[in-house]
């Protein structure tokens, strides 16, 4: 076995630049990118759109799946078998509200094509008056649709939250929804990128033309039962070491997130079945591991560890008495 596997893995983002997009990854998470539009970084990919390359690591320079074709279940965790990276983990910037949307849940993928995409989103920071739109309201149809649609009034017909820094909003495939302006957010979601459009706003591209939109495709994924509230309920937190707790964010079917507040040298361990993301959402945080040099995970910052690293040790890495934080994503 290579020391170098237990390791955590660092990689390369992949940047999109889309029309809504600003340029808070530069501001708010020190990222040496030269000045422009910045909508979204893909922080772990393993999709035709986009591959994330490690970094580091005795794969140093491949992709996620080339990594996984060489190293199988000690990446991705017993018995796990695919030959991609099931998660694609994003930070999104949105400088304007994003169009009105809406995936294919696995049922409507599996009958009407396309791929099946599950997301959630923790604001990382918000501007005050930053909202989420997620849902029809109670009791809107088909026909209500078709009538806001032909009067250019489709927004009025959404459920809308207000987006404060740490709050949590699940969007299964089915649910409409749109990100609004003012709002960074860290993504964990199924490794997919159809979106189908129902809105967008009025506006035009660079070139001067409407983004394409995909009424069809969408009104046969709509889940119109998706009326409640997409926001997550704030859990307890609870201790799981000395200087380390722990409280649940999320547990869907294809991804279990959790924020781990770190105080103190912790000795953190899991039980190896999947592996795991690591985002500092406050302060930078130190991670040492058997055999390896401590490494710092930086604020703004993802890293994955293999699933056959199922031992390690976390410090805050800041000023003395000051706690750092991570989100911990997972597959179930």
């Amino acid at each position: 076995m290579e020391a170098t596997q237990h390791m955590p893995l660092l990689l390369q983002p992949i940047y999109k630049e889309y029309i809504w997009g600003g340029d808070r990854l530069i501001h708010e998470f020190r990222r040496r990118l030269n000045p422009g539009i910045y909508a979204e970084s893909w922080e772990i990919a393993d999709h035709p759109d986009g591959r994330t390359r490690l970094i580091n690591g005795p794969d140093a320079g491949a992709t996620l799946s080339t990594a996984i074709a060489r190293r199988g279940a000690e990446l991705l965790g017993r018995g796990r078998t695919s030959a991609t990276f099931p998660l694609l983990v994003k930070i999104i910037d949105a400088r304007e509200t994003l169009s009105v949307q809406v995936h294919p849940d696995d049922d409507s993928a599996a009958r009407f094509g396309g791929e099946a995409k599950s997301e959630m989103w923790y604001v990382l920071s918000a501007t005050p008056d930053a909202h989420i739109y997620s849902g029809f309201k109670p009791g809107v149809t088909p026909a209500d649709f078709a009538q806001a649609r032909a009067a250019g009034t489709i927004p009025a017909l959404l459920q809308r939250f207000p987006a404060r820094p740490g709050m949590v909003f699940h969007t299964p495939g089915g649910r409409i929804h749109a990100i609004g302006a003012g709002c960074l957010l860290l993504e964990v979601q199924q490794d997919a990128n159809t979106t189908y459009r129902l809105y967008d706003w009025d506006r035009f591209d660079k070139n001067g033309q409407p983004r394409p939109l995909h009424i069809e495709q969408a009104l046969q994924v709509i889940n119109w039962d998706l009326t409640g509230s997409p926001v997550a309920p704030i859990q307890p937190e609870e201790a799981r070491s000395p200087g380390h707790s722990a409280r649940l964010l999320l547990s869907a079917p294809h991804f279990h997130v959790e924020e781990w507040t770190i105080t103190g040298p912790a000795r953190a361990t899991h039980d190896g079945n999947s592996f795991l993301i690591l985002f500092a959402t406050h302060g930078d945080t130190r991670i040492k591991t058997n055999g390896q040099p401590a490494m710092i995970i930086p604020h703004g910052t993802t890293c994955l560890l293999p699933a056959i690293l199922d031992t390690f040790t976390l410090q805050p890495a800041m000023p003395a008495g000051q706690p750092s934080r991570l989100l911990v994503a997972r597959q179930p």
